[in-house]
């Protein structure tokens, strides 16, 4: 319910800020979109992104939402307007415009990505006609770390359950219990944990985790990670 109740006041935010940022013949097509996308919590706060601090300070609507590619819970979108394109790196916690589509690209962005140069990039990147239209429910997120159904949580996500004791695995005890430790205080201990994890068989993203997935042991309480 709290999620719900989240998801409705990010909805009603986007809207306003439509209302401010759009012309008034654009009203209508703009927030018609935003209802279609409205169960996907990564183009929500896409929206509220971009209509919050239009870039260019260009009051256009967003017409049409592509998907270009997916990184470890980092998901590349393409907004287009009727005159523009923007490229947005969109991940559970942050919203990132990286400027306009097919323009020059961070370094950074393009080796996370494993592009080794913007030529490389551009390869993967086709023209806005042949974008394909990002289509909601072709797979679920999870609204937490990003990840496609079918595939392990970015570790530390909130929604991974334990295999060891079906609780929220970043809040019991079995990590500890594993490792015969007290706390777990560096890289190897960690990376320890994770073999452990993965030898046990880690616990893939399903749609019917809830993203508060209860604990059924005591331990750390939900500011800390693994």
């Amino acid at each position: 319910m709290a999620l719900e109740n989240k998801t409705h006041q990010l909805i009603e935010e986007v809207k306003l800020f439509i209302q401010y940022s759009v012309p008034e013949n654009e009203l209508q097509s703009a927030v018609a979109l935003v209802d279609r996308y409205r169960n996907d919590a990564f183009i929500m706060r896409l929206f509220r992104e971009y209509y919050s601090s239009l870039p260019e300070a260009r009051e256009e609507a967003v017409v049409r939402i592509a998907r270009l590619i997916d990184r470890q819970g980092v998901h590349l979108f393409v907004v287009s307007t009727t005159a523009f394109s923007y490229l947005y790196a969109v991940s559970a916690d942050k919203t990132l415009l990286l400027g306009e589509y097919r323009k020059e690209v961070n370094a950074g962005v393009l080796s996370f990505f494993g592009f080794g140069s913007h030529e490389e990039f551009l390869k993967v990147c086709p023209s806005i006609e042949d974008l394909e239209e990002y289509v909601e429910s072709e797979k679920e997120l999870c609204a937490v770390c990003g990840v496609p159904e079918g595939e392990y949580h970015l570790l530390g996500c909130t929604v991974e359950i334990c295999p060891w004791c079906e609780g929220q695995l970043s809040n019991c005890n079995c990590r500890f219990d594993q490792l015969k430790v007290d706390d777990i205080e560096d890289e190897e201990q960690l990376e320890k944990f994770i073999d452990l994890l993965t030898a046990k068989g880690r616990i893939p993203y399903q749609k019917t985790q809830a993203p508060a997935y209860p604990g059924t042991s005591s331990g750390l309480d939900d500011s800390e990670s693994t």
